[in-house]
């Protein structure tokens, strides 16, 4: 800036002001370009372009659960639709024969009325004659009189073409073909006589049909909620709405820094939007980020769908404490699955939710696990869990002083058992053979350890604590440190408020589940402050009728899931396999424990002489041929997760008749981990 853009004199050691707009213009600098300079698509970016891209094959195709339940239901529909239309068909019939003629009459008066051309101009020659225009009139009709001379003759050739046609059908054709050309010509014309208001065919109402999802329904609702988005083009759809088990599946991005938290607390008014029931329609946060919801609308309210099968249900079902199972769906019928190791539940609801099938879901789990120790007491006093004594160390059932005595010194012996626990793993840890202070498979396997897997059941939990105080400090402490040392504990209660069930023991429990409550005061006691303003509602439930819904936090994934419910004889069937597995006889007076077998000796007994080595599939494959009861449902990757806890890795095998090497068991590794296993038991 020079002297001249000054405003006045030059006053020594007084800065001088600058003219305003010089200064203005000056003092602006140049600037660099902010936007990035285009340049050629790179790989990584085509590849993130199209990282979404639908499947070739729809999910439900490549999914044989649902391609069983798809083909399963479609067949079963198509059956039931050909009988009904069946029983009803002589009403069909009565109709046909009604309307036909009256189609036929129909027809040929439209087509007269097309021959003479009076449709043609009849509103301009009506506009003529009301106005006494007979000029007008003649001319307009004239124009008719042409179209008419023409049309006649087109009509007739017409018809004698159809005449033609139907003699030459008559004559040439076999005689099987007669008949269903003239019905097809009788329908025809029973469907052009009709009212428009009056099918032929009734139309079966199966339920509240639900209409596709589309991105305009989408839109609106989230527009209607008022989360922020105040217009529809601005939510994007990264992949198209597509069918997602029984049910729709939208994946959409939220503008600017708008999170899909805000539509989950918002799931009522989405509903309500869609004009749907709370139960059909289910928001979450996108896999991608924050402000991506993935909104799954059912087909129809999850408290009306059925379940699919329980894995465990099957005859050869076989569980680990270490290892999940399922013990529920959630609301797209996916199994949801659960470890029992280093985990601990708290189950909530009303009466008439589901907990005591909440409970028994995880409990069949822990059933299905031989070396699975099981203690259950519930204070409602009805033997709700009466079939599975005979597989229970200890069974308490009561609302009776004695019943809470038995329930304190249940809850003390866990205490008491935590102690010894820990004390031998400490020493397994100086041993080398519990690296993380913890419990391990083979600790838990090994005979005599006293390490053994403990699942404790306790019902109506708050009964117990009410009665006897004392004992929610003691459980406090055994669910802290039980975790680590195989034991889980698994309370249910109608109550969970502080005096019921402290809050520490709810802070402790790693999963909770709330079944159907009547507010949102008992749904963020169980599930925790804010659960309810989050969109984790379990008072959209209702007792009896959604028995066994609720929301699950402390998942991978928090949200709705469906306990299973098997009916009496899956549930017999399930309890006699547990005792088969466990050595037990239902209803007798003795439990004699299943023998404890070991992994390293099994394997090593089924490699056959001058075998030296065998693929991980083929050694599952002997394994339950050796011993069926203890071994059924192991698979390769099962054995070979196992024997590395021994230090056995997986290594290259030769198989005959293969060219080339797969992965599997060297008898060389497992003589060595059977040497070092002899060594530590000297």
């Amino acid at each position: 800036m020079t002297d001249q853009t000054r405003t006045g004199p030059v006053v020594p050691g007084q800065r001088p002001e600058p003219d305003v707009e010089t200064y203005a213009i000056d003092a602006v600098p140049a600037g660099v370009p902010v936007d990035p300079p285009d340049r050629p698509t790179t790989y990584a970016e085509i590849i993130d372009r199209y990282r979404n891209r639908p499947p070739i094959v729809p999910a439900w195709l490549r999914n044989p659960d649902q391609r069983r339940h798809t083909l399963r239901y479609t067949v079963d529909l198509a059956l039931y639709l050909t009988a009904l239309h069946l029983w009803r068909s002589p009403k069909y019939a009565a109709k046909v024969a009604v309307w036909a003629p009256v189609g036929a009459a129909r027809l040929l008066y439209r087509a007269g009325r097309w021959a003479t051309a009076e449709e043609g101009n009849w509103y301009l020659r009506q506009q003529a004659a009301n106005s006494n225009n007979p000029e007008e009139w003649r001319r307009l009709d004239a124009i008719r009189e042409r179209q008419s001379s023409t049309r006649w003759p087109l009509l007739l050739a017409g018809l004698l073409l159809a005449a033609v046609a139907a003699a030459a059908l008559w004559l040439l054709t076999p005689a099987w073909i007669h008949w269903p050309v003239a019905v097809a010509a009788v329908l025809a014309l029973a469907r052009f006589g009709r009212p428009a208001d009056r099918p032929i065919v009734d139309r079966v109402q199966l339920g509240p049909r639900f209409t596709k999802l589309t991105a305009d329904m989408v839109r609106k609702a989230v527009v209607d909620i008022g989360v922020g988005v105040r217009e529809p083009g601005q939510i994007t759809f990264p992949v198209p709405i597509h069918v997602d088990g029984p049910g729709w599946l939208a994946r959409f991005n939220l503008p600017g820094a708008i999170t899909a938290s805000k539509v989950l607390e918002k799931r009522e008014g989405l509903a309500a939007s869609m004009r749907l029931p709370v139960d059909q329609v289910w928001p979450e946060v996108g896999p991608d980020h924050p402000g991506q919801v993935d909104l799954w609308v059912g087909y129809q309210p999850s408290s009306r769908m059925g379940q699919p099968k329980w894995a465990l249900a099957a005859p050869n079902a076989r569980t680990s404490f270490f290892e999940p199972a399922p013990f529920g769906t959630d609301s797209r019928q996916r199994p949801i699955t659960t470890t029992l190791f280093e985990t601990n539940y708290l189950l909530g609801g009303q009466p008439g939710s589901g907990k005591t099938y909440a409970g028994r879901a995880l409990l069949t789990i822990a059933m299905l696990d031989p070396t699975c120790e099981l203690k259950v007491a519930e204070f409602k006093g009805t033997g709700d869990f009466l079939d599975i004594e005979p597989l229970c160390s200890t069974y308490i059932v009561g609302v009776d002083d004695d019943a809470f005595d038995r329930g304190q010194a249940l809850i003390a012996w866990v205490l008491a058992e935590c102690e010894r626990r820990g004390k031998r793993i400490l020493d397994a840890k100086k041993r080398g053979e519990a690296p993380q202070g913890k419990i391990t498979p083979e600790l838990a396997r090994r005979r005599g350890s006293g390490l053994h897997p403990i699942v404790v059941l306790i019902d109506e939990v708050h009964e117990l604590f009410l009665a006897r105080p004392e004992t929610a400090e003691m459980a406090e402490r055994a669910i802290r440190r039980g975790r680590a040392l195989g034991i889980t504990m698994v309370l249910a209660t109608q109550i969970p408020d502080k005096t019921s069930v402290p809050p520490n023991i709810t802070r402790c429990v790693s999963i909770r589940w709330c079944l159907s409550v009547a507010g949102q005061v008992e749904n963020n006691m169980i599930l925790g402050t804010g659960a309810y303003k989050r969109g984790l509602s379990a008072t959209v439930y209702r007792p009896r009728f959604d028995a066994g819904w609720g929301i699950v936090v402390g998942l991978e994934r928090p949200g709705a899931v469906r306990s299973y419910f098997p009916d009496k004889e899956t549930t017999a069937a399930i309890v006699a396999r547990a005792a088969e597995l466990r050595g037990t006889v239902v209803g007798g007076d003795t439990t004699v424990k299943a023998e404890a077998r070991n992994l390293l000796a099994d394997v090593r007994a089924v490699l056959q002489p001058g075998e030296s080595g065998l693929p991980w599939e083929t050694v599952a494959d002997r394994l339950r041929e050796l011993a069926p009861e203890f071994y059924a449902g192991y698979t390769g990757p099962m054995v070979r997760d196992a024997l590395k806890r021994y230090g056995v890795p997986s290594q290259d095998v030769k198989t005959p008749g293969s060219r080339g090497n797969v992965k599997g068991v060297r008898r060389t590794a497992l003589e060595a981990a059977v040497g070092r296993m002899e060594i530590e038991a000297e």
